[in-house]
């Protein structure tokens, strides 16, 4: 038997707490244990000698039961994570499907940060091009094929676009929603929120149920930036249809893409949220989102702290944890501490990766938001019967266990390779790290204050 050693996939954060306690969290195993500040600090060790120190005897084998101390080398570890990784991984493809219907690629907006702007060199007459109800019916035959199985399908339908819910796109949009619910599916849409009015009867009653909107601060500065490229101003029209769709049952939850130029109007737009009474309502949310399109506008972080974002003030650290624009992975930890259960681990970082198909008008299928429209990322299309290509692959296949960099990586487990999306210019089998180590500081140490706070 070897001697028992601190693991290899042991990752120990300090809690900025009075106890000073520590987090420990296990790479491959999931395991994450509040343990004191001595414990802590020799976890922090290279080599704690832990056959000498000062533990209790409870919290000791305590530690030994969840991974945290172990008699493996380091080769033997990397082996068992690499074996998870693609266990996990076949799961999440025998899982569960979630579609986009792409509706169409024009947008009323002209927002300058756009991602599809690198589409827009395609021609006008090319992102006009709206679904139309043969392409309709031959997308839901899709579903079908992509999986037979339909209670592994998600029930909700994603309107995407360019802008899904626009004036051009009455006559389609209600025979989408019309069809769809008759198959047992209800929608959600990601839509600027203009024109949201003309679809006032597809709101709730099981068909448009969830809206995600833009709002990048208050009216002053939002209409500089999300403007509609013929009537101008923007916002007031947004908010009185959130009030119509808040009114009608449908959640709305209100995005902000923040850079240094607006984080002060976003903050006023926050306050405006609480005279409009949205905050109260249990349908509305709201978060912010970085924008990091144009580097001599990212923000600066400094300006964020005391910035009330809904709740997120109540949290130390919000600011780091806004930077990083990761919350997703505290909701994880918050769920794996209130629930006393392991950490879910993911190896791979989103659902582009897994089960996520994006079907467009021209019947090809993306699973990337940030790739659609471009030909290069298409993964495969239906427009006779399903075909895929050898980019299906590349996203589909890729997991920590396909990543070299991975395969030695004691957080692969944790963020999942990182975004596809950010390194398809260097290669699949790079990760893209993003310094995650700090990312799920950052993280830990939100979820710890919303778990104390409960």
């Amino acid at each position: 038997m070897n001697t028992l050693k601190k693991s290899y996939y042991t990752i120990a954060i300090p809690l900025k707490n009075p106890a000073e306690e520590y987090i420990l969290i296990h790479g491959y195993t999931g395991a994450i244990n509040i343990v004191p500040k001595a414990v802590g600090i020799a976890f922090s060790r290279e080599k704690p000698d832990i056959l000498h120190w000062d533990c209790p005897t409870e919290i000791l084998k305590q530690l030994i039961q969840r991974g945290f101390i172990t008699d493996k080398t380091a080769k033997e570890e990397m082996n068992i994570a690499h074996k998870i990784a693609n266990a996990v991984h076949l799961y999440q493809k025998q899982s569960y499907k979630k579609f986009y219907f792409l509706v169409n690629y024009n947008c009323n907006f002209r927002c300058p940060y756009c991602y599809e702007n690198l589409i827009s060199n395609r021609g006008k007459g090319w992102s006009h091009q709206i679904m139309t109800k043969d392409t309709v019916d031959a997308a839901f035959d899709c579903l079908l094929e992509i999986e037979p199985n339909k209670d592994k399908h998600n029930k909700e339908i994603v309107l995407y676009g360019g802008e899904p819910l626009m004036e051009e796109n009455l006559a389609i949009v209600p025979y989408i929603v019309a069809k769809g619910k008759s198959l047992g599916y209800s929608f959600s849409a990601i839509t600027n929120g203009y024109d949201l009015n003309l679809f006032a009867d597809l709101l709730g009653n099981e068909q448009i149920t969830k809206i995600q909107i833009t709002l990048d601060g208050d009216s002053t500065y939002h209409n500089k930036r999300r403007f509609h490229y013929k009537k101008g101003a923007s916002f007031d029209k947004i908010i009185d249809n959130i009030r119509l769709a808040l009114d009608k049952g449908v959640k709305v939850l209100v995005r902000s893409n923040v850079d240094n130029l607006n984080v002060d109007s976003v903050r006023l737009l926050v306050e405006n949220f609480k005279d409009l009474k949205f905050k109260d309502n249990p349908l509305f949310s709201f978060y912010p989102a970085m924008l990091k399109n144009n580097p001599n506008n990212i923000l600066d972080i400094t300006k964020v702290k005391n910035i009330n974002f809904m709740e997120s003030d109540k949290f130390e650290d919000v600011n780091d944890e806004f930077n990083n624009n990761t919350g997703a992975y505290s909701d994880l930890i918050l769920y794996a501490l209130k629930n006393k259960k392991p950490l879910q681990l993911r190896p791979t970082f989103c659902g582009a990766q897994m089960g996520l198909y994006i079907l467009d008008p021209y019947q090809n299928i993306y699973c990337c938001l940030e790739s659609v429209g471009i030909p290069k990322h298409i993964i495969g299309n239906y427009k006779n019967q399903l075909q895929w290509n050898d980019m299906y692959s590349y996203w589909k296949m890729r997991n920590t266990a396909t990543i070299p960099a991975c395969q030695k990586c004691k957080y692969a487990l944790i963020c999942g390779g990182g975004c596809v999306a950010k390194i398809m210019h260097i290669g699949m089998n790079e990760p893209y790290c993003n310094s995650f180590p700090v990312v799920l500081q950052t993280n830990v140490r939100r979820a710890y204050y919303q778990y104390r706070s409960i």
